[in-house]
């Protein structure tokens, strides 16, 4: 499973190899009530929009240009330590 996430962060997504590695790690790790939104993403590339402590994925994907996988990762962040990432993710984006 991990060798097809990475195959398709880096070539849909163009993620360098050792980020792709990174964030499938991450995919694979997150909340099981987060899972069926990967599956979907991953059969079909259907983007489920999930809302957590007033942050969406659509939003996240739309506001800070994410994409899906970095907005699902971010709303399982949002499920494990909300205090920590609500103020992160509220802040303005640092270029």
């Amino acid at each position: 499973m991990k060798k097809n996430i990475v195959n398709i962060l880096m070539t849909e997504l163009n993620y360098s190899e050792h980020v792709a590695n990174v964030t499938a790690d991450d995919l694979l790790n997150i909340n099981p009530q987060l899972q069926p939104a990967l599956q979907s993403w991953l059969d079909t590339r259907t983007v489920t929009d999930i809302q957590v402590h007033g942050f969406s994925i659509k939003q996240l994907m739309e506001q800070r240009k994410y994409t899906f996988p970095s907005a699902l990762i971010s709303i399982d962040w949002l499920l494990t330590e909300p205090e920590i990432a609500k103020k992160e993710l509220s802040e303005e984006i640092r270029r």
